[in-house]
């Protein structure tokens, strides 16, 4: 001890502390690299090591450990000269418990960053078309990279693949409508997502839809099943593209409707998953004979918050298109869809030509009216 002070940290622990900060300021918002000038990039040392417990007792947020912590790891933030002086100028607002925090946070995402150097590469795909033909939706670019690496898996490229459909002519409801935005579709992925195949073929795909739930089934049947694909599920409360669980938080089930003045040769699946659709609604625009109505447990835009439920919900689905194909020997299927976009993906994705149903999604605006057929000629 020296002038009142606690020992200095040593050399191995100033280097632990440089390696786990990766070199930069552990500031939070700060994004100085330490080590180069950011305007000529000539190498040297702008580092200071600061003291969350100043290492006297009388320093700024000193105490009665000031001694003991003083030349510890858990103690020590590495920072430029502006913010070491900040924090040490204000200790009302950075307070031991605020910059023990901003040096934790801050060295797990150095810390995610450099594992994630090994990390697989995934192409993101974004699909962007506006809801109901008007409303304007976009994918922030940040949020999806930040999805993608919770799943461990890095961007393939710098800049994601836009699918960006405008809508088409037409009344949203009319089916000139939906033969444009189709056509568009199968245009810009043949272009954006087919033509990197000629040359990645092994490339993985990660998907993030905002759009028409029909079109985003679309979008999984042009894309298909025969390469590594996984789609994402956007939150709005907290608004974020990661998945919330890695479990199952839900369940899914079918009840079986028999319509005895239903046409013997019309089957309909209603999904209610992100709210209930009444079956008696179905009827007043599809008199089906059979009715499969899939439910979620807990109903809401929440239904599936993790790779799990999608799992689960693709299961149940399954099992009804297979009843449908080989025990009621019908090979169509009228899909009316109450569903988040990640279900709706996956519909389109894993449909089996010949083996499943051909559907015919319907969408709603004022009253049900169908969009676009999947597995179709």
């Amino acid at each position: 001890m020296a002038n009142g002070r606690g020992k200095k940290p040593s050399q191995t622990t100033i280097m632990r502390l440089v390696a786990a900060s990766g070199g930069h300021c552990q500031f939070e918002g700060c994004p100085c690299n330490l080590f180069k000038d950011e305007l000529t990039w000539a190498e040297f040392n702008n580092s200071n090591v600061a003291h969350i417990v100043a290492s006297s007792s009388d320093g700024p947020r000193g105490s009665v450990e000031s001694y003991e912590l003083s030349d510890k790891y858990e103690n020590l933030m590495l920072m430029c000269p502006t913010h070491h002086k900040e924090i040490d100028n204000d200790t009302e607002t950075y307070t031991v418990q605020k910059l023990t925090r901003m040096k934790q946070e801050q060295e797990r995402r150095v810390q995610e960053l450099l594992e994630g150097m090994n990390y697989p590469e995934s192409e993101i795909v974004i699909l962007e078309s506006p809801i109901k033909g008007k409303i304007d939706v976009h994918v922030d670019i940040k949020q999806a990279v930040e999805a993608l690496r919770s799943r461990k898996k890095n961007p393939a490229s710098s800049h994601p693949t836009l699918i960006k459909v405008d809508g088409g002519y037409g009344d949203y409801n009319s089916s000139i409508y939906w033969k444009i935005v189709s056509e568009k579709l199968k245009t810009k992925v043949d272009k954006e997502i087919m033509g990197h195949f000629q040359y990645y073929p092994e490339l993985m795909l990660s998907v993030f839809p905002l759009a028409p739930i029909p079109l985003i089934a679309k979008l999984g049947e042009l894309i298909g099943d025969k390469r590594e694909v996984d789609v994402f599920q956007k939150t709005r409360t907290p608004e974020t593209w990661c998945w919330r669980a890695e479990a199952g938080t839900n369940a899914f089930s079918t009840e079986i409707i028999r319509n005895e003045t239903g046409d013997a040769e019309k089957t309909a699946v209603i999904l209610s998953l992100t709210a209930r659709v009444s079956p008696a609604r179905v009827l007043t625009v599809y008199n089906a004979a059979t009715i499969y109505h899939i439910v979620a447990k807990s109903n809401g835009v929440d239904c599936i918050a993790s790779p799990e439920d999608l799992k689960l919900f693709w299961q149940e689905y399954q099992s009804v298109c297979d009843q449908i194909k080989n025990n009621d020997h019908c090979d169509n299927a009228a899909v009316f869809p109450a569903i988040p976009v990640s279900a709706a993906f996956e519909i389109g994705r894993r449909h089996m030509h010949g083996v499943h149903p051909v559907l015919h999604i319907y969408d709603d605006d004022n009253g049900f009216f169908e969009a676009l057929t999947i597995g179709g000629q």
